[in-house]
């Protein structure tokens, strides 16, 4: 009996330990399975956390076409400005004239980067800076007070003067084409940054002529009267080897009178003054104005007007102006060929405000708009008999910043039209003794209203007079292509 107990009580012993050992693995197995589902519960926590705080950095930026152009222009102006200021550098014996010429250009140039830049995220002001940002010196040329500085595109043909040395032909070139590319651009910008580029690109026009003049060699741009809007629209090849009259590069020929530049380049000092010449074709082959490729195929022919005007009521005001203010400058140069000493550049500047305003006429007429003939003449101010020069410096000057109004004012289809003949405003603005500043036509413009919104003192007035009014007494019968 003893024998069987023992026997009992090992099987007994033996079952408890195999059970034991079954529960040991079991509680083995669960812990691991634990662990590892730990371990894969931080592993999706730290992926979660890993996109989240990727999620946080701001995605590289996109931009549209317009501030593409934006930071392409402002690029471009910087590097011409330093490309400047290195020529004078390297060239200590440069001729003094010319030397401040390329000192106004790198000036004007940083002005009109700052004004072409998008904005800047807020930064901290650096020691030394006031509230506002600027610094006690001078603006870095990277950056603006506005902010944190963002690297504009290099601009193609612009080199840094550690490189390659720039010198004053090479500089006028690049200047050239950057005023083109520029007038280009603001056909298609948004409206305000449209006039900022369009300025720039005609200060640059200006400084191309007046560097050309120092280097007594010819800018390569056409005139500025026969720049038209299918050139702004062709081919950028077209932009950059025009053809056709040169920009002229001095003052009016001897014996005219100082403020009414003849419209014609210098290299013909021949024909300059002669009141039949009419603005030669552009590179295009179109009359100056003529329509654009894209807008004269939606224009409609005045065979086909049903009394319905087309397009924007902002563009028909637009070219109804202009065509106003073309009828004033034209009959202004003609009572001005009667009081200056030589008629004929006054005369011959008549016949290109003619021709603007036939281009405007012609324009309306595509888009449905009665056009009336223009008065046969407009109040004349005494003050302008007292000084015609004078008066006419301020004309042109009044339709500088009538067409800079209309660049921002009108729709795409007429953008072109109004960059062309906002350069070609300016061009014969600072012709006729008008100061260059960075923008011009953008300092004192008032809006895009009408030349002739406000009288002043010493252009011709802004009312009409009766188509059959003689002039004011004391004025002499207005001479002029029409026979006044």
């Amino acid at each position: 009996m003893a024998s069987s107990g023992t026997v009992n009580m090992r099987a007994e012993t033996g079952g408890q330990r195999v059970r034991g050992s079954r529960v040991a693995g079991r509680v083995l197995r669960w812990s691991a399975g634990l662990i590892g589902l730990f371990a894969v519960v931080l592993l999706m926590a730290g992926i979660v956390v890993g996109i989240g705080l990727r999620s946080a950095e701001p995605p590289a930026p996109v931009y549209s076409a317009g501030e593409q152009a934006q930071l392409d222009a402002e690029g471009r102006y910087r590097a011409l400005a330093a490309d400047a200021r290195a020529a004078a550098a390297l060239q200590p014996a440069l001729e003094a004239a010319l030397g401040e010429r390329l000192a106004a250009v790198a000036a004007d140039l940083d002005a009109q980067a700052d004004a072409v830049s998008l904005p800047r995220s807020p930064a901290p002001a650096p020691e030394g800076t006031d509230a506002g940002g600027a610094s006690a010196g001078s603006t870095s040329a990277g950056s603006t007070s506005a902010g944190t500085p963002i690297d504009p595109v290099p601009a193609t043909g612009a080199s840094s003067s550690a490189e390659v040395p720039v010198d004053g032909p090479r500089l006028l070139s690049m200047l050239r084409d950057s005023a083109l590319r520029s007038l280009r651009d603001a056909v298609d910008a948004e409206p305000g940054p449209a006039r900022v580029l369009a300025s720039a690109g005609a200060n640059q026009w200006r400084q191309a002529v007046l560097i050309g003049q120092a280097l007594g060699t010819e800018p390569g741009l056409p005139a500025a009267d026969t720049l038209s809007a299918a050139d702004l629209t062709a081919d950028e090849a077209g932009l950059v080897a025009p053809t056709g009259p040169t920009s002229s590069t001095g003052p009016a020929p001897s014996g005219g009178p100082a403020g009414v530049p003849a419209p014609t380049s210098s290299a013909d000092p021949a024909g300059a003054n002669d009141p039949a010449d009419a603005p030669a074709p552009n590179s295009s082959g179109d009359p100056p104005g003529a329509l654009t490729p894209a807008s004269s195929a939606d224009a409609a022919s005045p065979d086909d007007c049903a009394g319905t005007p087309l397009g924007t009521e902002a563009d028909r005001q637009a070219l109804q102006n202009a065509k106003r203010a073309e009828d004033e400058a034209r009959y202004g140069y003609e009572v001005a060929a009667a009081l200056v000493p030589d008629p004929a550049a006054a005369l011959a500047r008549s016949a290109v405000h003619q021709a603007a305003a036939d281009a405007a006429a012609r324009r309306l007429a595509e888009l449905c708009v009665p056009v009336a003939p223009a008065p046969a003449g407009f109040a004349i101010a005494p003050a302008f008999r007292a000084d015609p020069e004078a008066a006419l410096r301020e004309l042109e000057q009044d339709h500088a910043e009538l067409y800079a109004g209309l660049v921002s004012a009108v729709g795409p289809d007429v953008r072109a039209w109004a960059v062309a003949s906002y350069n070609a405003a300016v061009q014969r603005s600072l012709e006729a003794g008008t100061p260059l500043d960075a923008f011009p036509g953008l300092a004192t413009e008032s809006g895009a209203g009408s030349a002739g919104d406000s009288a002043s003192a010493t252009r011709p007035g802004a009312t009409s007079a009766p188509e059959d009014a003689p002039a004011p007494e004391g004025t002499p019968a207005p001479a002029g292509p029409n026979g006044g």
